[in-house]
């Protein structure tokens, strides 16, 4: 049995302002970070349906997986790569307005951990992946004009996209009461549009068996979860949670929430 799990973030817009290239002083104080008056985005909102079929850019992403030999063995480990981080990128002007690329930097990446537990008492493969990433714009500007302390205070105050993941692939279909009660404290405002953007297919197998659990997002940019099963027939991947931030203020990475997955069935 093989179960994988993808998380992508990217930013559905086409660019954001960036405040850089308005300052008095251009690149000369502030450095290439101020060449242009937009950050390039990702520009597209729906994600691909699976993780391999994944084209676009992102601002960071990923990929864990683990298998066993029957339900019940110990997990051993067989994706682990850490977050991978994306580009970020300043325009000389909009995309629609036949904007360039005038500069670009890594994304920092400033936590990435992920591992798998079996619990016996609850049936269950616990998954927990956790990632963030940061714009390093702020941080290199800040670096330029104070050094590497400036450069640290900056990336202290510059808020990080951020998910926080943790998922169960349980043997049986039936959830506890604590655990259900917890999941109930996360339900009234949930980001989560995956089940109406993608309603096909609902289900990793013909089991009577449950993946569940809970994720923490910033509120943005955008975010896709993809789950992959294989108990014996071939993989089936499902974007199993999609946070949607083409709406919403950028302002709001600074916001986290914590919403339910899914309950599939494998």
């Amino acid at each position: 049995m093989l179960f994988q799990i993808n998380v992508f973030a990217w930013i559905p817009l086409a660019e954001v302002p960036n405040p850089l290239a308005a300052l008095p002083g251009g690149t000369a104080t502030w450095g290439p970070g101020a060449c242009g008056p937009h950050f390039g985005g990702d520009n597209f909102v729906k994600p691909a349906a699976t993780a391999s079929a994944w084209t676009g850019t992102f601002r960071a992403k990923q990929a864990f997986a683990f298998r066993v030999t029957a339900f019940g063995d110990a997990p051993m480990v067989t994706l682990n790569p850490g977050v991978t981080p994306g580009l970020t990128t300043v325009l000389t002007a909009p995309r629609a307005a036949g904007g360039t690329v005038c500069h670009s930097l890594t994304a920092t990446v400033k936590t990435s951990t992920a591992s798998v537990k079996w619990s016996s008492s609850d049936d269950w493969y616990e998954a927990k992946l956790h990632g963030e990433a940061q714009d390093p714009v702020p941080a290199a500007v800040a670096a330029k004009i104070g050094g590497g302390a400036g450069g640290a205070a900056a990336s202290a105050l510059t808020p990080n996209l951020e998910w926080n993941i943790k998922m169960r692939f349980q043997r049986g279909s039936s959830i506890g009461l604590l655990t259900s009660a917890a999941y109930a404290t996360h339900s009234a405002l949930s980001l989560d549009v995956a089940a109406a953007r993608f309603p096909t297919p609902t289900r990793f197998g013909g089991g009577g068996n449950l993946v569940h659990g809970t994720i923490l997002v910033r509120r943005f940019p955008s975010y896709v979860v993809y789950t992959t099963v294989d108990s014996g027939s071939g993989p089936v991947c499902i974007p199993h949670y999609f946070a949607e931030a083409s709406g919403r203020n950028l302002a709001t990475i600074a916001i986290g929430q914590t919403d339910n997955l899914r309950q599939l069935s494998w």
